[in-house]
Formats: C-alpha cells, structure tokens, sequence
C-alpha cells in the first residue's frame, strides 16, 4: 500500500526554489524547512452517507491560527513527521481544534523579531541565545504545534526555552519521518475510528464502519 497521512502528523514544508530569496531564506534558517502544519484528518461537514468530506489541516499563517483545507497545501514537498505515541494522538488533535477556536489565536510576527531573528543570528555566530523564549496567545507556525503538543502533554516535543523552528521537529525526541514527497490527495483517508470521540464541535470527524 502507498504511503497515507494519519492523523496529528507533523508537515514539514521544504524549500526547494532556486531564487536568490529562497536560497538566502534557507541559508538564514540553516535548514530547508519554513514553515509546518499539522494534518487533522478528513472531516466530514454534513451528516448521512454522502456528507461532504474535506482533508483539514491545522496552522498559524499570516491570518493567525486556523484550520483548513489540505489541499492548499498539495504540491508542496514536504516531510512528513509521525508521533511515537498513538495513544496521544486523541488528545492532539483536541488541542488543535480548540486552540484554532480561540479569538486571540493570532499570528506572532513581534515573535520573529524578538526571539527568531535573534537566535538565528546567534546561532550563525556559534554564540548561546541569551533571549529565553516565552509563551504567549499569539503563534508563529512552530509555536503553533509546540502549544497544541504542550497542551495535549506533550512537553518534551521540543525544549521549552527557546523559540521553536519547523526543522527543531525533525530531530524532536517524540517523532520519527515516514514519508518525504510532493503532497498530494492520494495520501490521505480516513480518520481511524478509534480516533472518534468527544471532539470539540467544530466539524464531525468521520468514522468508516471497519
């Protein structure tokens, strides 16, 4: 069988142009990855047999955190990051849900210029980051996925004292990489019906009978 998405996978999105911003842009960031999201699983917005479903993701872009639809994403490369406890997936995908309700969920650009750019530069100089990262309402990307794993008690994703980046996930403790590719609709499905449950009434998950 091809490789599918499962729920509370972590995207990594790659860099891959050849422009000179995307070249310095990879280059500042030490890495090819810019920005995550995390898959929801495919939601079904209607009831009865033919309800309409749509593959969701969940993020923090320019218009703050939100929950949308995969497929603004496909044709992006990405890698893809799976958590190594199943059992917290439930819990994940809570967070996200709840968090993407949240009215002051905005998007952190203070954040780039008071602990990203900040560590970047020191980490180029092979210096320690004197700047403690903090919490707070609003949410870059990273922090985005560091808050809903937090939440969910997953604390250890990532060190807590300093401001996460989409590449500190593909050396994260509690992932491992399954697949690396051009997203697409052919790998996602079905959310797992053990997965359903007492989510927040955002949108109904849809269980296939098994």
């Amino acid at each position: 069988m091809s490789f599918q998405l499962r729920p509370a996978d972590i995207l990594i999105q790659e860099s891959i142009g050849k422009s000179l911003a995307s070249t310095l842009k990879r280059w500042a960031l030490g890495s090819p990855y810019d920005h995550c999201f995390l898959y929801l699983g495919q939601i079904r917005f209607s009831d009865g047999p033919h309800g309409l479903q749509i593959p969701m993701l969940f993020e923090s872009a320019g218009r703050g955190v939100v929950i949308q639809s995969l497929s603004r994403r496909y044709g992006q490369r990405v890698l893809v990051m799976r958590l190594n406890y199943e059992t917290e997936i439930h819990r994940v995908l809570v967070e996200a849900i709840t968090l993407a309700s949240e009215p002051k969920a905005f998007y952190d650009y203070l954040c780039i210029l008071e602990f990203i750019l900040p560590r970047l530069i020191f980490e180029k100089l092979g210096l320690p980051i004197p700047i403690k990262w903090q919490r707070n309402p609003w949410h870059v990307c990273s922090e985005a996925i560091f808050e809903v794993c937090y939440r969910a008690g997953l604390k250890d994703i990532l060190p807590g004292n300093r401001v996460p980046l989409p590449a500190d996930y593909v050396y994260s403790p509690l992932l491992y990489p399954v697949w690396e590719g051009v997203l697409n609709a052919e790998v996602v499905h079905l959310l797992p019906g053990h997965l359903y449950g007492k989510l927040p009434a955002l949108a109904v998950f849809d269980v296939p009978s098994v």
